[in-house]
């Protein structure tokens, strides 16, 4: 669920909550999100579970090396049928990240989201744009 926006909503530009909902992959940013989570009863015969996740992604919470580990190392790598290309393109998109999050003076800080104002609203006209998803200095602070 890391590398999914939070309501699995299609990444790219979504300004409204009733944006259509991701098929396949294209609710997935490849960037690990600022948070994730999920749990459940403790008694088996209680019958529920949660999962909750987030549609922002902070520079500081990137982990390219584990994404390389994940991709390449055999020991590592998921045993799921897209887990290790899931995470090649995870390492890849994050080194991009990076990069897009650099400043001229070299400081690398904030981030992107897919929900702006954690509402799917419009942003400022003239936001930067990664993959569709805006430029925000803050990205964990407005989720709801």
């Amino acid at each position: 669920y890391a590398l999914f926006d939070k309501y699995f909503k299609k990444v790219g530009n979504c300004t409204s909550t009733s944006c259509p909902a991701g098929t396949g992959k294209d609710a997935s940013h490849y960037l690990l999100s600022w948070y994730y989570a999920w749990g459940g009863a403790t008694d088996t015969s209680a019958g529920w579970s949660w999962r909750i996740g987030s549609s922002h992604a902070h520079g500081g919470y990137q982990n390219p090396l584990a994404a390389y580990a994940l991709a390449n190392h055999a020991s590592l790598k998921p045993k799921s049928a897209t887990g290790a290309e899931d995470w090649a393109k995870s390492f890849q998109r994050q080194l991009e990240f990076y990069r897009w999050l650099q400043s001229d003076e070299g400081g690398i800080a904030g981030g992107a989201t897919n929900s702006w104002a954690g509402r799917y609203t419009t942003p400022p006209s003239g936001t930067p744009t990664f993959y569709g998803m805006w430029y925000d200095e803050k990205p964990v602070c407005p989720d709801p």
